[in-house]
């Protein structure tokens, strides 16, 4: 499935007419058309107040399916932040004809709390789902999620290396969150800490799926290409189909 940029030429094009530059019938969107449709296969995870969460509960509405994590330093914020815009302007429809879900790409971290922190502190209502590796795994890849390979640890500190901003930490030392050892690898060390590491793919291989009410991918949007105006139309389009 190809997943193009949008850029603002486009976009304020598509602003006018939706759909104005279809290449055939299935590209109604302003999103990427998911085409054919991709069935959203049942998962159960576990929310930021620990209780469990199946997809299967969401039948019958629009659901809004984005993949974050809150170590993200930069455009997960932006998205949540977009996602709040898009629950405040659907109203009463969020919850009743669409449901916003959260679903995490570091479970080496995002734990319920971590996640219910996150959630609370940027007043986010809807679920924020975590599990374990062996759980999400078949979530990521039933929607493309390219994460296969974030539960190696090459220098074996406890910090996968997907979310490792120092991947050569010495043997036995003591490391923080981003997997930078205390003694040697902080910023005012002699180790300079990357923002981030090198096997980072999760600003380029992530992205928020819109999914029908029958349970079909239908449209992504990547995180970058992200146009909340914009999003709200696709998912008001999903909404009036039948």
């Amino acid at each position: 499935m190809m997943r193009r940029g949008i850029s603002a030429f486009i976009i304020s094009m598509m602003m006018l007419v939706p759909g104005c530059l279809s290449s055939g019938p299935d590209d109604v969107f302003y999103g990427e058309d998911i085409s054919p449709p991709i069935p959203v296969d049942e998962f159960i995870l576990i929310d930021e107040e620990g209780e469990y969460v199946a997809m299967s509960e969401f039948s019958g509405k629009v659901v809004v399916v984005a993949f974050l994590f809150t170590r993200c330093p930069d455009i997960c914020p932006v998205v949540s932040a977009n996602l709040a815009f898009i629950a405040e302007e659907l109203g009463e429809q969020h919850g009743s004809e669409v449901q916003i879900l959260t679903v995490t790409v570091d479970p080496w971290t995002d734990n319920s709390t971590i996640l219910e922190n996150y959630a609370t502190s940027r007043s986010l209502e809807w679920p924020h789902l975590t599990g374990s590796v062996e759980e999400l795994e078949p979530v990521w890849m039933n929607f493309d999620v390219g994460l296969a390979t974030y539960d190696t640890d090459l220098d074996n500190d406890g910090v996968a290396d997907g979310f490792d901003s120092c991947p050569e930490t010495p043997e036995g030392e003591e490391v923080d969150g981003n997997g930078c050892g205390k003694e040697t690898q902080q910023p005012e060390g002699d180790v300079t800490v990357k923002h981030h590491p090198l096997d980072y793919w999760v600003d380029h291989t992530t992205g928020t799926i819109i999914v029908d009410k029958q349970m079909q991918q239908r449209v992504w949007w990547g995180d970058t290409d992200w146009n909340p105006e914009l999003v709200l139309e696709d998912i008001k389009s999903l909404i009036a189909e039948q």
